[in-house]
């Protein structure tokens, strides 16, 4: 038998051996992974940066996010919303697959990746998106509209239509209601009007104002075809070709005669759209031989083309019917560039310039001096000097100032180059050629902390103009 002591000892280690399970066990307990935050809460950190426009901080917390919460669509959904602001399609559309490999049936989700790939140019993909989106949630916002847009971009007016107005019956979209207003204008100026002054009306757009006032000086009683017309030319001035050439069509179509200058606009649409154009081109000019117009869009459109001679051809015979139009001038000093005559060039811009009116002066210098600059041509002998006046002459003019700045630092001068892209900015904070030009001046200058702010700032903030993409392949050299 073992002796008491024994029998004590061992019942003291076999307590220790229970005290120190225990121990562990409360230890392990203890020093366990805490709970994440809340999904609302993690993704409620980006908000601050969204509002600030910081979006390489945005999605570094929704990546945190996204992470902690491994079954989430959500914050992937936001990422891919961030890059669609930035127009980073592909890394949108990497966003919102990955959202979907979470979620195949989010609808904000397959709504997302149609957005992304309508703008890569995959419009069968981004159709298909979009009404497998409508099918999952018809009342999503926008959801039509984005059908409608593409309808539009394949000049089906008819389609375009039915989906902005089923978009306004599941949920009111205000743009949805311009483009309906842009497409009923050239035939029923009442709808238009009730599309334009519809709810939600909270915040007219400029859009929305500008096609109200090119409506207003007619009424029922006016001629439909010189609605339709003046319709076509007012949206030509904003660029949207797809809607000018439904007007002008349908303007050529209600006419009683042949008219050149809805011909003319019409085929300068078509070009802008990507489809053929010349021969509606060349019947404007047969219908009105007296008209400058024709041979102008004839000319862009030659241009365009690569026909460099030809197109200089019809834009003399177009300065020489309308020697008074700047545009044609500053035309045929953008095809001299081409041809690499740059002498011709900044005589026609100069001549451009002269020859403007006073409230289209000012784009015509601009103009003149971001040809010196954008070929270095007598950069600091004229080019320079020439900009200093134009800022002078227009001192609330940022681009002239962004202008002016990279040209002071290309010609030696970063300092002066900071102060005057300062300035640029504090006329227009979200010009991103000026924002790039001083993360240079600053960089130069030895200021590497705020230049690093300022490239930061250029790749949240770019959405068209290629500097994103200098500054990262820049990053990447350093």
């Amino acid at each position: 038998m073992s002796s008491p002591s024994r029998n004590l000892a061992h019942f003291l280690r076999l307590c220790v051996s229970i005290l120190f399970f225990l121990l562990t066990v409360q230890v392990t307990a203890c020093t366990s992974t805490p709970q994440p935050p809340s999904l609302v809460e993690l993704t409620d950190k980006a908000k601050p940066f969204l509002a600030e426009q910081r979006y390489g901080e945005a999605v570094k917390v929704l990546e945190a996010a996204a992470h902690a919460y491994p079954h989430e669509p959500t914050p992937l959904i936001w990422i891919g919303q961030i890059y669609l602001r930035q127009h980073r399609w592909f890394l949108a559309e990497d966003a919102f697959n990955r959202a979907l490999a979470r979620d195949f049936n989010h609808p904000m989700a397959v709504a997302g990746l149609a957005e992304t790939l309508f703008n890569q140019g995959r419009l069968d993909m981004a159709l298909s998106n979009w009404q497998r989106a409508a099918e999952l949630e018809p009342r999503l916002p926008a959801v039509f509209t984005g059908m409608g847009r593409l309808y539009l971009q394949q000049l089906d007016f008819t389609a375009a239509e039915k989906a902005f107005i089923q978009q306004q019956t599941q949920h009111r979209d205000p743009t949805a209601a311009w483009y309906l207003a842009a497409l009923t204008a050239p035939r029923d100026l009442v709808a238009a009007r009730n599309y334009l002054h519809s709810p939600p009306d909270s915040a007219l757009t400029p859009e929305r104002d500008y096609l109200l006032a090119a409506l207003s000086p007619f009424t029922t009683t006016s001629p439909p075809g010189e609605v339709a017309k003046a319709t076509g030319i007012a949206l030509a001035q904003l660029e949207l070709w797809p809607l000018v050439v439904h007007a002008l069509t349908l303007a050529r179509e209600q006419q009683n005669k042949v008219d050149s200058e809805t011909l003319a606009f019409l085929g300068h649409a078509l070009t802008q759209a990507g489809r053929p154009s010349f021969d509606i081109l060349v019947q404007a000019n047969q219908a009105a031989q007296n008209l400058a117009l024709p041979l102008y869009f004839q000319g862009i459109y030659l241009r365009q083309k690569g026909s460099l001679k030809s197109a200089e051809e019809q834009l003399r015979k177009a300065v020489a019917l309308d020697p008074e139009n700047a545009a044609i001038y500053a035309e045929i000093a953008a095809t001299k560039s081409q041809q690499g005559n740059l002498s011709a060039a900044e005589s026609w811009y100069i001549a451009a310039t002269k020859i403007a009116k006073d409230d289209k002066k000012e784009t015509f210098r601009l103009l003149l001096i971001r040809f010196y600059l954008n070929h270095g041509f007598q950069l600091e002998e004229v080019g320079l000097p020439t900009a200093e006046e134009v800022v002078k002459s227009y001192p609330n003019e940022a681009e002239a100032y962004d202008i002016l700045g990279w040209m002071q630092f290309l010609t030696g001068s970063p300092e002066k180059a900071e102060s005057t892209l300062q300035q640029a900015l504090s006329l227009e904070p979200h010009l991103i050629s000026a924002r790039y030009h001083l993360a240079r001046s600053l960089e130069a200058n030895g200021k590497a902390i705020s230049a690093t702010v300022e490239y930061q700032r250029v790749i949240d903030g770019d959405i068209s103009s290629g500097y994103r993409e200098k500054v990262l392949k820049e990053l990447q050299v350093k």
